[in-house]
């Protein structure tokens, strides 16, 4: 790690935020809507084949290294995870939005309602008729930002989100060895970055080797050409691109199985490589539980289950992975105890073991940050109100929140998800004590994970993985990614107050995150205050059904080699994603037990450099696109 890799990775991390706030307001495009997002690998794309070869030319002396290229892209990923659905587009709105949209006759939030019971540090205002919070939604004349009402609500704000966000960071170090080196995890997402700069094959060309590969470069070509076959019906006057969509709703409506609530929806073909890369039993399992959850909606509406009204967003679904979340935690921390036992006793200073000391966080460091973090999480949701030990209980169901969500993206290549089950729901189902402040607070949270499509903890993850390409300076990746998560929210506020005041939140291209989220989490808050005992539901039944699916395959898969099912589809069947992700690794897996079983393993070689070719390529020209948006005020459309 250099001090130009960190400059260049905190430029870029500042570059994708100003990007994508700008151009989510506007409608131009997304850099940042998934765990591997395109704005992240247009930076790698541009500093590792483009100014790495022009650097290479002038001396080859100078080029960057992989660890270097390295840090801007963990620096760029990290901070991929605020500007947009990992933060940014809800952050502001709720802050502002319970005194603007307190103006409306049918939305009751005042006395002693969800805004009056709300901190007062964490709103911009408990007054409806707040001038900040009005020009927010619908702009000034004047265009300039009132920073000093802002600023308040946001600092306070930022203690909860920095310290959960280094809870994560340090929660990641402390896995790092026991999911890399022990179980040995695939890591998709974080491999292809590492190919792309991989120098070990040497050579004297200026490109990085894997151009020299046939299989990498067809995957390149095809991607290119059928994504200009793609955009010709732009070419043509069409208002948008060619899309691949399978109209599954539309087959099922009307007829008998129309319980088992398909949705229509777009091929997504990047899913496809990730399918491929992953483990085919892996694969396997996205698809198989996302049809076995369609047969236990339809079974549900044969037999007139209240639970499973909603479809995919039934409560039948939601607690029957809460149920699988809680089960796959406590099976991969029992899996992990030894390695766990051995981070404990090092923090206490009973071992004089040195196996940390290749680690990018030290053991020590790792356990007493994450536990000063959490236990900071939990203090502060007690400041504002919320009794302790349900700030407590918050905290465990957000770590097992993200170390699901990093466990998803990490074993099953699953870029993109939603995690449905909501831990306000979860914590006032159990107790039916939510305090009025907390049921505000934990509402929110509840929007910063639930409608994220990229989460910091998959990204962070990732990270800490290609953290073993770092030799030298080791201990101060995780400071770069701190300062990168840092500069990342500074540089989202100022674009998304600098726009909603120059334009109208409500003129937002993302409309549902400028105006539904803060009624969404008001409303939910409401419901909890004003009506406590009704809204405390917890369905017992679903919940022990998904512990115990997930129990039973987690057992099957520990003693039988053959088994082919893995838990990680239960935790990946439940969101608006799951419609567009089960037919794509239904492919990549067929493609991959098709090369297994017809050819050998040079096949299985090439296919898999040309899959990560391919997503290479297809993240690259989503960024490209996005970028031509923005440049040419939308006028270009996306392609």
């Amino acid at each position: 790690m250099t001090w130009r890799a960190f400059i260049i990775g905190l430029l870029a991390a500042v570059g994708i935020c100003l990007l994508e706030a700008y151009s989510v307001a506007k409608g131009y495009g997304f850099f940042t809507n998934s765990c591997f997002p395109g704005g992240a690998v247009l930076v790698l794309v541009v500093v590792a084949v483009g100014l790495n070869t022009l650097i290479k030319l002038a001396r080859r002396a100078w080029a960057l290294t992989q660890p270097e290229l390295m840090l801007v892209w963990c620096m760029a990923l990290v901070a991929c995870a605020i500007p947009n659905e990992g933060l940014g587009s809800f952050w502001y709105g709720v802050v502002a939005g319970g005194p603007y949209m307190a103006r409306r006759a049918d939305l009751a939030w005042e006395d002693d309602g969800a805004l009056t019971a709300a901190p007062a540090d964490l709103v911009l205002s408990k007054d409806p008729k707040s001038t900040a919070a009005l020009q927010y939604f619908q702009g000034s004349e004047t265009g300039r930002v009132p920073w000093k009402v802002w600023v308040p609500p946001l600092a306070h704000w930022a203690v909860f989100l920095v310290m959960m966000y280094a809870a994560v960071f340090f929660g990641c170090a402390i896995l790092r060895r026991q999911w890399v080196e022990v179980e040995r995890l695939t890591f998709p997402l974080a491999r292809i970055p590492l190919e792309l700069t991989d120098e070990s094959a040497g050579g004297k060309s200026v490109l990085p080797p894997a151009f020299a590969d046939r299989a990498f470069l067809a995957g390149l070509a095809f991607s290119a050409a059928f994504r200009f076959l793609r955009a010709l019906p732009l070419m043509f006057g069409a208002d948008g691109g060619w899309v691949v969509n399978v109209p599954l709703a539309q087959v099922f409506s009307g007829t008998p199985l129309e319980g088992m609530s398909f949705q229509d929806s777009d091929l997504w073909y990047i899913a496809i490589g990730f399918a491929y890369l992953v483990p085919a039993d892996v694969s396997f399992s996205v698809w198989f539980f996302y049809l076995f959850t369609r047969c236990q909606l339809q079974v549900g509406q044969w037999l007139a289950l209240p639970a499973t009204a909603g479809g995919s967003w039934s409560p039948f679904i939601r607690s029957q992975q809460l149920g699988s979340t809680l089960a796959l935690v406590a099976g991969m921390l029992y899996i992990a105890r030894r390695h766990l036992k051995a981070v404990v006793t090092k923090a206490l200073g009973l071992s004089r073991s040195r196996e940390d000391a290749e680690e990018p966080v030290g053991y020590r460091a790792a356990f007493w940050g994450f536990v000063l973090s959490m236990a900071g999480c939990a203090a502060w949701y007690w400041y504002y109100g919320m009794a302790l030990p349900m700030a407590v209980a918050a905290m465990a169901l957000v770590f097992c929140w993200y170390v699901t969500y990093a466990r998803v993206v990490a074993q099953g290549g699953v870029y993109v998800t939603r995690i449905s089950w909501s831990v306000t729901d979860t914590l006032h189902g159990l107790t039916g004590r939510l305090s009025p402040p907390g049921a505000v607070m934990t509402s929110t949270v509840d929007i910063f994970l639930g409608g994220a499509t990229i989460m910091l903890a998959p990204v962070a993850m990732d990270a800490f993985r290609i953290s073993s390409v770092f030799r030298r300076r080791r201990r101060l990746f995780l400071p770069a990614l701190m300062a990168s998560i840092l500069v990342a929210l500074v540089a989202t506020s100022y674009m998304v107050l600098t726009q909603a005041y120059s334009m109208g939140a409500l003129n937002f291209s993302f409309v549902w995150a400028a105006k539904q989220v803060p009624i969404t989490v008001f409303d939910h808050a409401q419901r909890i205050i004003t009506q406590p005992s009704q809204s405390a539901q917890f369905y017992w039944g679903s919940t022990a059904l998904g512990a115990a699916l997930t129990a039973a395959v987690m057992f099957m898969r520990t003693r039988f080699y053959w088994w082919p099912i893995h838990p990680i589809g239960l935790l990946t069947c439940s969101s608006w994603h799951s419609h567009r992700l089960w037919l794509p690794f239904l492919l990549g897996w067929l493609t991959k037990v098709s090369i297994m079983k017809f050819s050998g393993g040079h096949m299985l070689r090439d296919a898999r450099t040309f899959f990560i070719a391919f997503i290479i390529a297809e993240s690259f020209l989503n960024g490209v696109s996005a970028l031509i948006s923005v440049a040419t005020g939308g006028t270009v459309p996306l392609f």
